[in-house]
This record gives C-alpha cells, structure tokens and sequence, in this order.
C-alpha cells in the first residue's frame, strides 16, 4: 500500500510539474543556445556602437549639388551579398530580411521601435500599419471546389504575404554635393525603395506604375509584376543596418554591416535611371533603347566622377 501511496505522489509531482512548464511555456522546438556557428566565441554584432555619423555640413559650404535615381538590381553578381540567404541562418539574414524584421508586421500593435515606410518620395507621409500590411500581402482568389462532385462552385479569398526573397531589387535616391569647407565631394543616400515581384493573382492588384488594374496581356494570371513596397527614409534604416552582419566574399573573419557595406564602402552595383531635370522624367522617357539608356546612365555616372578633379588646377 505504502508503494502504491508513493507511486501515486510521484505522478502526482510529474504531473504538476509538467503543468508549471506548460503554465510557463514548453521549450520544445526552442533554442537552447546561440546558433553554432563558429569554434570562438562570437560578440553580439548589437552590442557595437551606433552607425558612423556623416560628416557635418552647413548649406552656407555647399556650393553644388546634383540629385539622381539609381536601382540595384539584386540579380546582378557582385549584389548577392544582399540578397543571400533566401532563409535565415543563425545570424546571417539577407537585407530584405534585416528590413522585413524592422518593419516587424508580426506585432501589429507595435508602433514603437519599428521602421516606418512612407508613401512619398519625400518621406513626409507615413503609411498606417494596416497600409504597410496590405503593401506586403496580396488578396488572391482561389476556386471552391466541391468535395462530393469535383466541380467548382465558386471563388473564395486569400491574403498571401510577400517573402522577403520576392525583392528583386531596390530604388535609391541619394544626393551629391560640394562641401567648399572640406573641399571633397560627397554622397549621401536619401531614401531607399524595394521592389518585390510577384506572379499576379489576379486583374485587382496594383501594377509597378502605381495604377489599378491595366491592359487585358498584363492581367493574364500567372505573369510576373514588379509592385512597391513604399519609401524608406534611409537615416531611419541605418541603426538596423549597422546591427546586422553581411557576408563579406573577401574574408569572412572581417566583421562588416549592411551599414559599412552600402553607406561607406559602396560595394554594390547600380544603374542611373534618373537624373535631375526640368521634366523630371526618367532616362527611359526620352530614350526608348535599352542599350542607349546604359550608354545614358554611363555618361551621368563618368560626369559625376570628373567634376571634382575638374575643380583643380595645376
């Protein structure tokens, strides 16, 4: 009896303290560590200091400035740094990644510490979250079918969220200037835009111009189309930046960001698409060649590269 006694209380003490893990949240399927992925112990890239401030400057010492519009296509070779991993690895993510997380749409009730994505290019107005949600997700139809006759009996609702992997490519303004106090020409980036591409799901999905709808060949289901994310004010993304690693393809042991990598170092390549003009129009509205629009591009991108050596005499 005093067995059975003891064998009781035993399950009993089993039972209650399974319930307290339970009560406190089971760790099955949880880490138990950092990810493994060196044999030393790794320092929290977090942990560093903010990113690097720019040079201060006054408009009195700007004496020239020039605006333009590039895209890095993430296609590109040497652009794989940013678009690798498709799927986080411990501590590696990929930059649409490090942006998706800083949006961070999974707490809905967040407004704090979150990035904030504007529908402007001049980034004065902000989207809501429920805004930024539909900006990443897209309503698909799918057809009911009856279980019992195989016949479809109508069309039914479906929120499809975008992958951080359907960003193909990024727009980037940035600004060029003179500053006569340090006599050096500097770049600074303004504001940055990803572009996802997605198969389209359907003819009420917005295209890449900004419009509803459009011609009967481009509604066609299953077609590829390029949709806006929204502006990004870029002094807002660097502290995530400068928080997250980047594979760096020359040596793995030294220690870059997204922030070193883009705002210092440039180590990626782009195209002009737009300059500023009078029309303000794009290199592809006054030249229809793909091949004269690059030779374009070239010619804006070799002018901004003369014209502080121009400044100098000997």
């Amino acid at each position: 009896m005093k067995k059975f006694g003891l064998l009781l209380l035993g399950l009993f003490a089993a039972s209650f303290a399974f319930a307290q893990e339970d009560e406190e949240g089971s760790t099955m399927g949880q880490p138990i560590r950092k990810p493994v992925e060196f044999a030393w112990e790794q320092v929290d890239v977090g942990e560093f200091s903010d990113p690097i401030p720019y040079a201060p400057v006054r408009q009195a010492d700007v004496m020239y400035y020039y605006t333009i519009w590039r895209t890095i296509d993430l296609r590109e070779k040497v652009n794989h740094p940013l678009y690798f991993p498709t799927e986080t690895k411990g501590t590696w993510r990929s930059l649409s990644q490090t942006i998706f997380d800083a949006i961070d749409m999974a707490n809905p009730e967040k407004t704090e510490g979150v990035l904030t994505i504007y529908s402007d290019e001049m980034c004065t107005l902000p989207f809501s979250r429920d805004e930024i949600r539909g900006n990443l997700s897209e309503v698909s139809q799918i057809p009911e079918i009856d279980l019992e006759t195989g016949e479809e009996i109508g069309t039914k609702e479906m929120v499809v969220e975008y992958e951080p992997k359907q960003v193909i490519s990024y727009n980037v303004k940035e600004i060029w200037y003179f500053d006569k106090q340090a006599s050096r020409f500097y770049v600074q980036i303004l504001e940055i835009e990803p572009i996802i591409e997605h198969e389209r799901a359907n003819s009420s999905s917005f295209d890449y111009d900004g419009g509803e709808g459009g011609s009967d060949e481009n509604e066609v289901r299953g077609t590829m189309t390029k949709k806006r994310v929204g502006y990004i004010y870029y002094n807002e993304l660097r502290p995530f930046l400068a928080k997250q690693e980047v594979y760096n393809v020359k040596n793995n042991a030294q220690r870059l960001s997204y922030d070193d990598l883009i705002t210092w170092k440039r180590d990626f390549a782009s195209y002009i698409y737009k300059e500023a003009n009078v029309y303000d129009r794009d290199i592809q509205d006054y030249i229809a060649n793909s091949r004269d629009q690059r030779i374009e591009s070239e010619k804006i991108t070799e002018r901004l590269r003369t014209f502080e050596s121009d400044l100098w005499e000997f």
